[in-house]
Order: C-alpha cells, then sequence, then structure tokens
C-alpha cells in the first residue's frame, strides 16, 4: 500500500485529488476524495480503462496526456499513477486558464490548433470535463509550450461503440472539440 502524505498535496478538482508519488517525484498518484469514498469512482474507473486502452492499441505519443503507470493501493483509496506535468524548469506546469488570464486566448492559438489535431491524429476522446482548468500548459522552453490534458479523457457515453471506427471517432472529437471552444475559448 502506498501512503500519501499531506506534505505531498498537489490540487483537487470536484472529485479527485492528486498527490506527488512518495517515491517518485516525476509520478503523481489520482484518488477519489469526494464523500469520503474509498473506491475508486466511476470518473477514475473510465479514465484508468481508456488509458488501458489506449496502450492496447499500441499508443505511444504521450506528448497531450501524462503517461500512465497503472492502479495502486493507497491509504486514500484505490487510485493510478500518471506523470507529473513539469515545465522544462523542473516545475510543475500550471493550468491553461491560469495563462489565458494572464496573456489571452489568443497568444495560444498555434498551441491549441496542435493539441486539437493531436486528438483527431490519435483518435483520442475526451469528455465534458475538458476546460482550461483542466489542462496544463507545459513550457517547454521560454516560448515553446504544449497543452496537456490532466482530467477530461474517455468517454462518458453509453454508447461508445461508435468510438472504434476512426470516422465516427474524429466526428465525436471534432463535436467535442467546437462545444471545448464555443464554452471556454471563444468570449
Amino acid at each position: 500500500m502506498l501512503i500519501l502524505k499531506e506534505e505531498d498535496f498537489i490540487g483537487k478538482g470536484s472529485e479527485r485529488a492528486c498527490y506527488l508519488h512518495p517515491e517518485d517525484k516525476n509520478k503523481a498518484v489520482k484518488v477519489t476524495y469526494k464523500n469520503n469514498k474509498r473506491e475508486k469512482n466511476k470518473q477514475s474507473q473510465k479514465e484508468v480503462d481508456y488509458y488501458n486502452e489506449l496502450i492496447k492499441k499500441g499508443m505511444n505519443d504521450w506528448q497531450h496526456l501524462p503517461k500512465f503507470y497503472g492502479e495502486v493501493q493507497t491509504n486514500h483509496g484505490e487510485g493510478f499513477i500518471i506523470e507529473v506535468v513539469r515545465d522544462y524548469d523542473g516545475e510543475v506546469s500550471k493550468t491553461f486558464a491560469h495563462y489565458i488570464k494572464e496573456n489571452g486566448v489568443d497568444f495560444y492559438k498555434k498551441e491549441l490548433e496542435e493539441y486539437k489535431d493531436y486528438f483527431l491524429r490519435n483518435k483520442i476522446i475526451f469528455n465534458y470535463g475538458m476546460m482550461p482548468k483542466n489542462i496544463l500548459l507545459r513550457k517547454k522552453s521560454e516560448d515553446k509550450f504544449e497543452l496537456v490534458l490532466i482530467d477530461g479523457l474517455g468517454d462518458v457515453s453509453h454508447f461508445t461503440l461508435p468510438n472504434k471506427i476512426p470516422y465516427f471517432a474524429r466526428r465525436r472529437i471534432k463535436r467535442r472539440w467546437d462545444k471545448f471552444v464555443n464554452k471556454y475559448i471563444k468570449k
């Protein structure tokens, strides 16, 4: 069992908390905290299942997703291990929402286009949880950036069979991308 300590706490969303891995500071552990549940929630299960599906398909381009290292039992219940997204200087990357406030969204048009192309090219489905606060902006250098999805991976739809067919997967990605842009980017 992995013991997660409060000093290793990174942040939390509406249902899950993220801690630095106690034995490897380049990895993080996501666990459910909502309602003091000790079991994995549906969102975590979908994310883990989707990561496993990507690995099974031979995914090796993790540029815009944190690498996945498997599931783990912790003192806070079931969790899973992912890469910590860090900037070129070693600092943990900040949210895209932070940088949009700082520089405006137009400053990141190139990064947004690369991000969209990544999902389409790899046929990676994201859910409606993809929003600027669930995306990190990784600084590759002083003037090179990339976006990394840290929450909202996988499909929450009940009917996911079309995701297995590239044409339909891309259509679903484009529809969700348009909703993401209309809700969070075009203001």
